[in-house]
């Protein structure tokens, strides 16, 4: 994998995680490029990077979606009684 290719998957896996990209989280281009010719993964390379800075993993909440599918439909609610 060439640099260029090593730091795309970085950034998509940050923004998968974490929400942030490299620029967001402040990366420079010498780290990368340093962890990068040291032959390590994207992964394991934001493995450190997110134990270092005590980042906090994106926990996805349900779509708007699935929210709405999971809730009564506002169509089928009933006049109140003697309406």
């Amino acid at each position: 994998m060439n640099k260029a290719q090593w730091t795309a998957a970085v950034d998509q896996l940050m923004r998968r995680e974490w929400c942030i990209g490299i620029e967001d989280a402040g990366i420079d281009e010498q780290q990368l490029t340093d962890y990068w010719r040291d032959g390590q993964t994207p992964a394991a390379f934001l493995e450190w990077f997110a134990e270092k800075y005590d980042l906090i993993r994106f926990e996805r909440s349900p779509s708007v979606r699935t929210a709405r599918a999971m809730s009564p439909r506002s169509g089928s609610r009933q006049p109140p009684a003697g309406a």
